[in-house]
């Protein structure tokens, strides 16, 4: 129960620090390829667990 707690933290605490810097990045051509990267790294934690399960 724990590992999910600890889990479900880390998705919380990256979304929003992503949001924070979303919101000061100035709109232009970064920023498309900065969400891209973003999304990345929330879809890799969000499919971490899957990785431990997999050992």
């Amino acid at each position: 129960m724990e590992i999910a707690r600890e889990w479900v933290k880390n998705i919380f605490i990256i979304i929003v620090a992503v949001t924070f810097v979303e919101i000061l990045l100035p709109p232009g051509s970064m920023s498309k390829y900065l969400k891209f990267i973003f999304s990345l790294i929330i879809m890799a934690i969000i499919l971490s667990p899957l990785a431990i399960l997999m050992e």
